[in-house]
């Protein structure tokens, strides 16, 4: 899906990365490990195309959709938080919208559509129900948040209501409606209390798709991982397992005195 060979990365006088590679499976659940400053957030960057290697290739499935899924994902307001969810599905949100006011005022018998505009309707609502799947994405989007714990009561109050972990279920939904292929997670457990935590690991597990997660929690990363790539004074390594094998296997590699 994912292949970065021979990359190299260099910020001013510092390499991060020097002939660094690996390669993301369909299904893998892998946990990036490595200090801080290491560069975790630069490889986010070159998968979704924000920063380009000093030299080496990166690869990519052009079919893949990828979403990125930070600590910072919980900063939003002004949407109920369905609403929010849906923001994520782009041009489906956006009809919708338009759809929404056509028909509020084809209701009202004081202002109503013109010729015009009931043709653009039409055009509209085909391109929402037969091109798009915009009823589907809809529900789509309702069933996520069910499964995070946000039910239909909730659905229409404002995402500034909800707590800070309240707020990582809707950023996640968000992606999730997306039905990503890849889904790459910065740190997602920072300042999330222990529910919202165990939520996000629930749903990560059952994602069927393939996570790349930046995390320093121990926990998460041996429920989750089945790799680890760690990245080491500007090499990338592979480990197979989770991050408890991969201390093992690191261990093995360093020479007794």
């Amino acid at each position: 899906m994912i292949n970065l060979s021979n990359v190299t990365v260099i910020h001013g006088k510092r390499t991060l990365f020097k002939n660094a590679g690996f390669l993301i499976r369909p299904g893998d659940k892998i946990g990036l490990v490595g200090p801080h400053g290491a560069g975790k957030t630069t490889v986010f960057r070159l998968i979704v195309g924000e920063e380009t290697p000093h030299s080496g290739e990166i690869s990519i499935n052009a079919e893949i959709v990828i979403g990125y899924f930070s600590q910072h994902a919980g900063e939003m307001s002004g949407r109920s938080a369905l609403e929010e969810v849906l923001t994520e599905a782009g041009k489906v949100h956006r009809i919708g919208l338009q759809l929404h006011e056509l028909e509020h005022r084809m209701a009202d018998p004081e202002d109503g559509l013109s010729d015009a505009e009931m043709e653009h309707y039409g055009k509209l609502q085909e391109e929402f129900m037969h091109h798009l799947g915009g009823y589907e994405t809809k529900t789509r989007a309702q069933t996520i948040l069910n499964g995070l714990s946000i039910g239909p009561d909730r659905w229409d109050q404002p995402v500034e209501a909800f707590s800070g972990g309240w707020k990582m279920r809707i950023a996640l939904a968000r992606i999730l409606v997306l039905q990503p292929d890849v889904l790459l997670c910065d740190e997602p457990t920072n300042y999330r209390d222990v529910a919202s935590r165990e939520v996000l690991l629930e749903a990560l597990q059952e994602f069927d798709g393939t996570v790349l997660l930046v995390s320093h929690d121990r926990y998460f990363l041996h429920h989750l991982a089945n790799r680890v790539f760690e990245i080491d004074h500007g090499r990338l390594v592979t480990y197979e397992g989770d991050d408890d094998s991969s201390l093992r296997k690191r261990a093995e590699t360093v020479p007794v005195a």
